[in-house]
């Protein structure tokens, strides 16, 4: 499977420019929480400041260099955020804070930025996988699968030991 070199999608093709609108709409959210957040915690705060600087900074470079392995950046890091939020909701927040343990509720932007950051994932790798014959995408579609399996597990597992 080569995944360098590659331009699977055109700058102009609608999904891609959907992807990055998604990603833009995720970077606001996360900016417009992010002074409650430092209120709660510098490190909680630091987080969403640095989702928000890299999802909106990741728009108009997915636009420019649509590469394979630009959207499997874009499309695993928000995989990476929208499996990080799915641990606070259900197992509590991971390891570090004053609220390391606790369960999160779910909120109405919440879920919009995670439903936002999915969107993204989706577009994101469908376009990676063009072009490539069918044992390649089955390869991508292991690879994230397995890689979010395990990443939830270790949130999972860091949460649980956190738990107060």
């Amino acid at each position: 499977m080569r995944l360098s070199g590659s331009r699977p999608a055109p700058r102009s093709h609608p999904v891609l420019y959907s992807a990055a609108a998604l990603s833009l709409l995720a970077a606001l959210i996360h900016l417009l929480v992010t002074p409650e957040h430092f209120e709660e915690w510098w490190g909680y705060g630091t987080f969403f400041l640095v989702c928000a600087i890299v999802q909106g900074a990741y728009a108009p470079i997915v636009l420019r260099w649509p590469g394979r392995p630009i959207l499997l950046l874009g499309a695993a890091g928000n995989l990476a955020v929208a499996i990080l939020w799915l641990v606070t909701r259900t197992t509590g927040i991971p390891l570090l804070g004053p609220h390391a343990g606790d369960i999160e509720e779910i909120g109405v932007l919440d879920l919009a930025c995670t439903l936002a950051e999915i969107g993204v994932v989706a577009g994101l790798g469908a376009l990676a996988m063009r072009g490539l014959a069918t044992e390649g995408r089955i390869q991508v579609v292991v690879a994230f699968a397995a890689s979010a399996l395990l990443f939830w597990h270790f949130l999972h597992l860091l949460a649980g030991s956190s738990a107060h």
